[in-house]
């Protein structure tokens, strides 16, 4: 069974404040990454993170509201 690394990027909610950012997690395992929702910023989260958003494999939205979609574009 593969380890499964969780990164988490953001875990606040529509209003990112100085400590907290919308939410994001990227899970990886295997050869997969997956970002499990994109809150709105995600660029600077993978950036402080030093990881790279080419490398994702797959997005994993878990519902339709803002503050977890708002990343996508």
């Amino acid at each position: 069974m593969e380890n499964i690394k969780l990164t988490v990027l953001g875990t606040g909610n529509a209003i990112q404040t100085k400590m907290r950012k919308p939410t994001a997690i990227l899970a990886s395992f295997a050869n997969e990454n997956i970002l499990i929702d994109c809150g709105e910023g995600p660029q600077r989260q993978f950036r402080t993170a030093e990881l790279s958003p080419s490398k994702l494999t797959r997005i994993f939205i878990t519902h339709w509201h803002g503050d977890h979609i708002l990343g996508l574009p």
